[in-house]
């Protein structure tokens, strides 16, 4: 078990540590399956309110 988290970065496992702290809040207020997934969903999609306009951090990364 050590050497195989030792071949993960630890921003992935924060990644998913958080996810599934998601998950458990939504199954905790009694959400079934389809609905926490939608829940889960929304909170981790950004939604932009124009086409026309990405974020600041999106630009960054894409200059690059």
């Amino acid at each position: 078990m050590p050497k195989a988290l030792a071949s993960v970065d630890v921003h992935t496992i924060w990644k998913w540590e958080h996810q599934m702290k998601q998950w458990m809040e939504a199954y905790r207020t009694g959400l079934g399956a389809q609905d926490a997934q939608f829940q889960v969903q929304a909170f981790s999609s950004r939604q932009y309110k124009s086409h026309r306009r990405i974020t600041e951090t999106v630009a960054k990364a894409v200059e690059g």
